[in-house]
């Protein structure tokens, strides 16, 4: 039969029996849409919390909380966490597993910070939580007008910020000129502020237009004390000034993050006795083995960092998982609706497939123009799903930029709709069709031409 004919078949079939057409396209579409909907919302979720709020494709090696140093350990009592050191990270940083390594450091001294009034039209006085990371981590990330690099400015010596060369200063503690310390913040920070800080105080939030004016400020930080305190160092404490040159989804979720150098060197004025590393980042190869990676690292005595990645991933698997059985059991039921749909069509059509037969039509002609039906109910009954689907995503989304107050994090659409997902649901929904037409087809091939004209 040419695919004409089978086409011209195909409509004058469906045309006679729109009803039944009409309620196995209905019964297919419900299921579809079910499953594109939830699929979609798994996808856009995913995106947030595992693009987002969680790092993906790194691990972070800290310190382990207690280590025991060879047998003598079993004597002595417990040695305390297993510095991380410089070795180590070389270390590490040589895997082939890894593709880059970020050393940190954690500022282990107290120190406040304040400033902002450029931007937010008044000073905002807060606690100084800093962290130092390797200036390579920013290698990839535009940042500007001041370059992420430690000890900048000339160093020439001066007694006023005057004798300094334009953009530097003069720290009335070493009399030598520098430029302020460049600092990134992550968009985990910046959400804070949005979902929490701006709502309760009336600042004003920070959107892309905000965050382009935020690169260049410049604001005090006073080092070794705080608000609540002073450092129990007898270093005297000393004023520092800060530039903001970006924000990075490579800094620290919720310090300032500077370059390495400079925290090192508070750490080593302020508080001695810190640890010269707080951990190491490391970037996996794409398709490298975590599990050995992460066995290198405990055998070396150290811990990877519970980040909530993998238990949010298994958590959102496990939820789009349930309902994605759901909805493929309401497209099963679909398929066996169809399936009973045409063994009636065809008991309804015995005599017209006899005749066909009679004239020439082969068995797998007649297989050929009950799949073609099917097919074509399965197609429509996707794309009306899809477009179910989509429209119920709409609407909910434009319901929370209505009605649901913002939060950290809070996206702009729930779903995630990819070429990927629609073709999936459109060939389930073509393929379910198929399967349930199948024995109904396979019944109508097998019939007699004068078994069917005598019947």
């Amino acid at each position: 039969m040419r695919s004409r004919a089978l086409v011209a078949l195909v409509r004058q079939n469906l045309s006679r029996s729109r009803r039944s057409f009409a309620l196995s396209v209905f019964g297919i579409s419900v299921g579809i849409a079910s499953l594109a909907f939830f699929l979609a919302l798994s996808a856009g979720v995913r995106q947030v919390v595992l693009g987002k709020v969680f790092p993906i494709g790194q691990l972070e090696v800290v310190p382990s909380r207690s280590s025991v140093e060879g047998p003598i350990g079993l004597f002595s009592g417990f040695s305390g966490p297993k510095p991380l050191t410089e070795e180590a990270a070389r270390t590490l940083s040589s895997r082939p597993e890894v593709k880059a390594a970020f050393r940190r450091v954690k500022m282990a001294f107290p120190a406040r910070a304040w400033g902002g009034q450029e931007i937010l039209g008044k000073n905002f006085y807060t606690e100084l939580v800093a962290e130092g990371v390797d200036p390579a981590a920013m290698a990839d990330e535009s940042l500007g007008p001041e370059a992420f690099a430690d000890n900048l400015g000339s160093h020439n010596r001066c007694n006023a910020d005057a004798e300094c060369a334009s953009g530097e200063y003069c720290p009335w503690d070493t009399h030598a000129c520098e430029r302020p310390v460049p600092a990134v913040i992550s968009p985990f920070i910046v959400e804070l502020y949005n979902g929490t800080l701006a709502t309760q105080t009336g600042l004003p939030k920070i959107g892309k237009f905000l965050a382009g004016r935020l690169r260049g400020i410049v604001f005090n930080i006073e080092l070794g004390r705080s608000f609540i305190g002073a450092s129990k160092s007898s270093v005297e404490p000393h004023q520092r000034k800060v530039m903001l040159v970006g924000i990075s989804p490579h800094a620290a979720q919720l310090a300032l993050t500077v370059p390495l150098g400079y925290v090192q060197a508070w750490n080593r004025q302020y508080a001695p006795g810190s640890p010269p590393l707080s951990s190491l980042v490391l970037e996996v190869k794409e398709g490298a083995s975590v599990t050995s990676l992460t066995a290198a690292v405990r055998g070396m005595g150290y811990d990877i960092a519970d980040s909530g990645a993998e238990r949010a991933g298994l958590a959102i698997t496990l939820v789009t998982l349930l309902f994605a059985l759901v909805s493929f059991a309401m497209v099963s039921i679909a398929a066996i609706n169809i399936a009973h749909s045409f063994f009636r069509t065809v008991a309804e059509r015995r005599r017209e497939l006899g005749v066909m037969r009679s004239i020439g039509a082969s068995s797998s002609d007649v297989r050929r123009l009950v799949l073609a039906e099917a097919a074509v109910i399965g197609l429509c009954g996707g794309v009306i799903g899809l477009v179910t689907a989509r429209l119920f995503a709409f609407v909910i989304d434009a319901a929370s930029r209505r009605w649901v107050p913002d939060f950290p994090f809070k996206p702009d659409t729930y779903f995630s709709f990819g070429w990927t997902l629609l073709a999936l649901a459109l060939g389930c929904s073509i393929l379910a069709c198929m399967l349930g037409a199948f024995w109904p087809a396979r019944a109508a091939a097998r019939l007699e031409p004068t078994e069917a004209l005598t019947s």
